[in-house]
Formats: structure tokens, sequence, C-alpha cells
């Protein structure tokens, strides 16, 4: 994806944007005109021509008056369509990532691309074009006005043309690179920004709150070295395209001047040489300063991996499908590598339908590894896992996740009404809702919310304890009915009595598949497990 693809998709709003810009040049190219006729007419005492020309100049001013207040209405509102169809392909680009690619990268440079580096495809990319077209549009009506002085006029300006055109190439490629740099940079900034604040309680308790001013300034200089680097680029881009500016301004009022001596043109024509010269040469320092800029915008896209995505889902277009789990799931000596060190190695495990397993085992001996592997959120390093005789290689991870639903420690609690939490969108009976809401002691709770469970949980996010996003990320996946139900130390902050009474329930489910990990491995409800599997 480019630029030029949202330009297009939303065609009908940019078309009326660059028709408010063409207006906009037409007035400036009018204005010179008819102020050279204007200022001719006072030479030669016509004061009726004179007055004609002003009213014209007067009408012409208030039709830019009008253009300037249509082009900012046209330009936001199609700019804000194209940064939203932008925001959407990230969002499906992410979508289409898998958990493992997913977590090839923080929340934050996610977070970044939304947001930081949209602001800067606007500023760099869609403001600036809006420059160039005007610029671009500035030029052609100037030229067609000095060729209606002199054909002579237009030698000069190619000259100038070829030159302006060609010095910005040495900054090009630099300014691409940096501004590459200081958007992650940025990512880096906003990371560390997420990362000091997230640690604020436990910085508070050790008294280490200084840490915070410590780490975010070290990653603000980084970031402003970047873009202090930038702009060292850019205003040597700058410097040297206004010297030639000014230089061919004093050319063409030169020329302009010797061609009036010479009777080839009029008084007016002078005094807008310079008018129309300007525009010209201080548009193409503009246009090609902002198309250096305009150019670095690619660099961007090219990070966001909008298109030749090959992620886990896009691969599922030839695997195999697994539409209802019938039997087991099967490790088969699997070994297991992360960072280059082996977490698991050929292990051989048989998880039975509807059956009851627990993992135990040290810190560190591989229980989530081998939940996560399950739920293909980690790649294997050798041996194979089946799942009814599908192997994991041709699985189709969209059927994977219909079968499975996966609690862990750190399920995320939404920013949206209790209801939303428990049912993530879907349409849900209330009677099941209800049933879920009695088996994981959350109607209590509710009933004296005073929105119940349209709450939204950012109000009260103080009020809820870890045992309660416990329970609603249990309650969650109970709602989603899966044939199988990972576990992963997801009720280890529930009070004892409604943990055992809510592990109880959950083991005693006939028609489930339950695969559990957790710290506190109840006496009591050791009985409810066909096998407990322990790791070295």
């Amino acid at each position: 994806m480019t630029l030029k693809t949202y330009l297009i998709r939303c065609k009908r709003s940019n078309s009326i944007w660059l028709f408010w810009i063409f207006i906009n040049s037409l007035c400036v190219y009018l204005n010179g005109i008819l102020s050279a006729k204007a200022i001719s007419t006072i030479v030669n005492f016509d004061l009726q021509g004179f007055l004609y020309l002003s009213g014209a100049i007067l009408a012409v001013n208030l039709i830019w008056v009008l253009q300037i207040y249509q082009n900012s209405k046209a330009s936001e509102k199609a700019i804000q369509e194209m940064c939203t169809e932008i925001r959407k392909d990230i969002v499906k680009s992410i979508e289409s990532k898998g958990v493992i690619r997913f977590g090839s990268k923080s929340v934050s440079a996610y977070t970044s691309w939304l947001t930081n580096d949209l602001n800067t495809i606007r500023d760099l990319g869609f403001e600036t074009l809006e420059l160039m077209i005007s610029q671009a549009l500035n030029i052609i009506f100037a030229i067609i006005a000095f060729f209606s002085f002199h054909y002579s006029l237009l030698f000069t300006i190619l000259i100038f043309f070829i030159l302006m055109v060609n010095l910005p190439k040495i900054f090009t490629k630099k300014m691409e690179n940096k501004a590459v740099y200081f958007t992650e940079k940025n990512e880096e900034l906003v990371k560390a920004i997420d990362d000091s604040l997230s640690g604020f309680r436990m910085l508070s308790n050790a008294n280490q709150l200084h840490f915070l001013m410590v780490k975010i300034l070290s990653y603000s200089k980084k970031y402003s070295k970047s873009r202090v680097s930038y702009s060292k680029t850019f205003g040597g881009l700058m410097s040297v395209q206004n010297g030639t500016s000014f230089v061919s301004q004093i050319a063409m009022l030169t020329h302009a001047g010797v061609l009036y001596f010479n009777r080839l043109i009029p008084i007016g024509a002078v005094s807008s040489s310079q008018y129309f010269s300007s525009i010209i040469f201080a548009g193409l320092t503009g246009l090609t300063a902002n198309y250096a800029e305009f150019k670095t915008v690619n660099k961007i896209f090219e990070k966001f991996e909008l298109e030749g995505d090959q992620s886990i889902n896009e691969s599922n277009v030839n695997k195999q499908t697994w539409k209802k789990f019938i039997d087991k799931v099967e490790f088969q000596s699997v070994t297991i590598e992360r960072d280059g060190k082996i977490v698991l190695d050929n292990l051989n495990v048989k998880i039975e339908k509807n059956k009851k397993y627990a993992i135990s085992g040290s810190s560190g001996s591989g229980k989530s590894t081998i939940l996560k592997a399950i739920n293909g959120e980690i790649p294997i390093s050798k041996g194979h896992i089946f799942y009814d005789n599908i192997d994991s290689k041709n699985m189709n991870f969209k059927d994977l996740h219909e079968n499975i639903s996966y609690v862990s420690l750190e399920d995320h609690i939404f920013n949206e009404s209790i209801l939303f939490n428990l049912t993530l969108g879907r349409e849900i009976e209330d009677s099941k809702i209800e049933r879920a809401l009695e088996l994981f002691y959350l109607r209590d709770w509710i009933n004296g919310l005073s929105h119940g469970l349209e709450t939204t949980l950012s109000e009260i996010s103080q009020d809820i304890s870890s045992g309660q996003k416990q329970r609603i990320s249990l309650a969650r996946a109970y709602l989603e009915e899966k044939p199988i139900l990972i576990i992963d130390e997801a009720t280890d902050a529930i009070d004892k009595e409604r943990r055992y009474q809510i592990e109880k329930h959950l083991f005693s489910m006939t028609e489930k598949t339950v695969i559990f990990v957790s710290h506190h491995l109840d006496e009591n409800i050791r009985s409810l497990f066909d096998k407990i599997i322990y790791l070295d």
C-alpha cells in the first residue's frame, strides 16, 4: 500500500478537495494578471479601465475568501477519511498476524503505528501533497502569465527550473532514512513511557520513582536527537533552494526590465514579473523540498506490512480443517526452543476428549509453554502436535480457535461494558449469561452496580480485584462453549472457597476437556483429574 492507494480509494472527497485547490491557484493567477493590467491603465490615465479592473480584483478576492473556507472543510474531510482507511488496513494487518507474529512487536509499537505514525503520514503525506498540488498549479498559471507577457521569459524560467528540480536529489535519500529513523525512535519512546508508567506502583513502593524521569528522559533525548538530525538535513535543502530562488527572481526581474526598455512588454508586466517569478521559484523551492519530504512517507507504509503479510491465518488457505474435536490432542517427541534455550525436550503427551488434566512442575519447567503450544501461540522446533490426527503444521488455526478456550493470568479486560467483556460482542442467550454469573460468583457484585451489566469497567477499574477479573475471564470462556478449556493459572487470585467451588464445577463438566495449570493445586480437587502431568 502507498499514499496513492488511499487517494484513489477516497476519490470523491479528494476530487472536491482538488477542485478548491484549483480555485485557489486560479485566484492567485487572476489577482496577478488583473493587477498588472490595472497598473498599465494607471500609466495610460485610463480611469474607466482602472475602475473596471479594480472591481474585477475585488470579485476575485471575494471568491478567494469563499475558497479558503470551503478548502478548509474539504481538506479535513478528505484527510480524515483517508486516515480512517489507513487505520482499517493497519488493524486488518494486525488481525491477520496470528498470536505468534503479533507478539514479535510490543503493543506500544502498534499503538505508535495507529497514532504517531499516522500523524506523520498526515503531516508529511496528505498536507504536504496539498501544498505540492497548490504549488504546481500556481507555477503552471505563472508560466502562462509570463508567456502572455513575452515568450522569451520562458527560457530564463527553464534554466532555473532545471537547476532547482535537480538540487534536492542530493538530500532526498538521506531524508527518507532519517524520517524512518525518527518514527522508530518515537516507537521506542512510547514503549519506554508505557513500560515506566505501568510499573508506577512498584516503583513507588520501592521509593524509586525517580526511575520514571531517568528512563523517559533518556528515550526522549534519543527521539529529540533523531528529529534534530532530520531538521538539519531538511534545513540544508531549504537553504540551497531558497538561495537559488532569490537569484532566479532577480534574473526574471532583470529580464522583464530589459524587455520593457525595448518596448516589448507593458509596465504592468514588469511590476507583475516579480510577483509571478516569486510564485514560480518560491513554489519550486517549496515543491522540491516538499516532494523530498513526501517521498519519506512510503517508507513508513513499508513498516506497516500492509501487503504480502504471510501470517499464520493467511496460510490457512491450503490447510486441513478441524471442525470438531473428536478424539485427542497428542504431542509426539515435541521440542520447543525459545531464545536459543530448550524449554521442552522430546515431550510425549496425549490429551483425550472429555478428560481432565493438571500440569504440575516448578517455575520455568514449561507448564505454560505446553498450553500455548496447544493453542498455536508458539512454534515447535521439533516433533509434531496432532489434533485428531491433523498435524499442527497443516492445521487451519482459525478452526483451532473454534475448538479451544484459553484463559490465562494475563487475560485482558476491555475498556467496555461488563456484558461485552463476557460475550466479546457475540449474541448469547440471557439465560446462559445468568447461569455464568451464578457459577462464577459475579451476580451479587453486578447487582450492586448502578448500570449492572452495562457498567463500563474503566469507570470502576480501581474497584475491580484481580479475583473479579479472573472470574470474568473464566465466565467468558464458559460462555464460548468450546470443547477444550485451557486454564493457565487463571484461578490463583480467587479466594479459596470460591476458587474451590469454581474449579469443582469446571472439572465436573462431562462434555469438556480441561487442561489446568495452577500454583494452588488443591488436594480436594486432585481426585477430579484423570491425569496429573509432572514436569521436571
